[in-house]
């Protein structure tokens, strides 16, 4: 069974009672032709799936969507809509809790509350024939419960004494994006990194970066302006690391 729901932002959210994955169903919906403003949410996922194929864990209560925004043409903005959407996320935190939270951002688009992980966003490219390509944006927000054996310790908003409903969360994540977007067509990747820079990493700050098998220890020094990582690793040596997983010191 499945709902729609219209948002004042626009977005249409088809929500279902139960999917596979709302990320397989909105590469399905997109293949077909939907709006670009289409989300798909799921009140429980069966396969859901974080990044480098890792599971993630779906039970009832929790926030689990996925949405399409067109993908950038631009190769200097690549990175932009990672950084949008953890934006996206980590303002709507601060906005449904009226600032008794604030989020910190790992790069490139973890959020954490007090160095535990509250949420996680894995994007996708979709090629669609005879159409510009779309970027396939999932999202999963911990409200009421969090996975336990996982490699980077996790929180949830009830545990951090916040009551709101999934639906509550999906409607002032879509007022939070679409107002980041126009950020970005507006003033650029730039301004997109100053805010990242607010709630990111340090410089300075011991990082631990894990690219495949190989482990890079250093102290972060700020991005590329492509958005890339940069460590200083123990020897001075400068790192620029586009994809892996990091971990605080």
């Amino acid at each position: 069974m499945r709902n729609i729901n219209k948002l004042s932002s626009g977005y249409e959210v088809i929500e279902f009672e139960e999917l596979d994955s709302t990320m397989a169903m909105m590469k399905e919906m997109a293949l077909a032709g939907c709006n670009i403003k289409t989300a798909v949410r799921a009140k429980r996922q069966i396969s859901g799936r974080g990044r480098h194929g890792r599971v993630w864990e779906s039970p009832l209560g929790n926030l689990y969507f996925s949405f399409l925004r067109q993908s950038e043409k631009n190769n200097k903005n690549l990175f932009a809509p990672v950084f949008i959407a953890a934006l996206s996320v980590a303002h709507t935190i601060i906005y449904v809790t009226k600032n008794k939270l604030v989020p910190s951002i790992k790069w490139p688009n973890d959020i954490l509350i007090n160095k535990s992980k509250i949420a996680g966003i894995l994007i996708e490219n979709i090629t669609i024939p005879d159409k510009a390509d779309v970027l396939n944006i999932g999202i999963g927000i911990n409200i009421i419960s969090n996975p336990k054996e996982v490699i980077y310790p996790a929180t949830n908003l009830k545990k951090e004494n916040i009551t709101i409903s999934p639906n509550e969360m999906l409607n002032a994540f879509f007022i939070q994006f679409v107002k980041i977007n126009k950020i970005f067509e507006n003033n650029g990747i730039e301004m997109i990194f100053e805010m990242w820079n607010e709630l990111g990493h340090k410089i300075g700050d011991p990082v631990s970066v894990k690219v495949g098998s190989k482990e890079i220890i250093g102290k972060f020094n700020g991005l590329t302006k492509e958005g890339a990582l940069i460590i200083i690793d123990k020897l001075g040596k400068k790192e620029t690391i586009l994809a892996g997983d990091v971990f605080a010191i």
